[in-house]
């Protein structure tokens, strides 16, 4: 058993959000749901890097790390986004619905 875990030190996480306006200077929904994706995914991998760490310092299995990652880590971020994502992906379909009725 190692006596202090090598936790991993991590930078902030990019700004994906730059320049995501549309023509009318409104905030691209559809760029924000790709970067809020984005940044779960980040999230998942950085929660992996920490139980990893932790596991390694009591003798956890990485059985046991992959069951908490995609056991609970998955369930706490989709908790955690769900009214911003279902918000996103609403105005993504809003848009859309617009655009074909203005076409046609």
């Amino acid at each position: 058993m190692n006596t202090e875990p090598q936790w991993p030190q991590f930078a902030p996480l990019e700004s994906r959000l730059d320049g995501t306006r549309d023509a009318n200077g409104n905030d691209d929904a559809g760029e924000r749901l790709a970067a809020l994706k984005a940044d779960l995914h980040e999230a998942k991998a950085r929660l992996r890097e920490v139980l990893e760490a932790l596991a390694d310092k009591y003798d956890i299995s990485a059985k046991d790390v992959s069951y908490a990652i995609d056991g609970f880590a998955d369930d706490m971020l989709a908790e955690l986004v769900f009214g911003v994502e279902r918000d996103l992906e609403q105005a993504v379909d809003d848009r859309a619905s617009a655009s074909v009725e203005a076409r046609g």
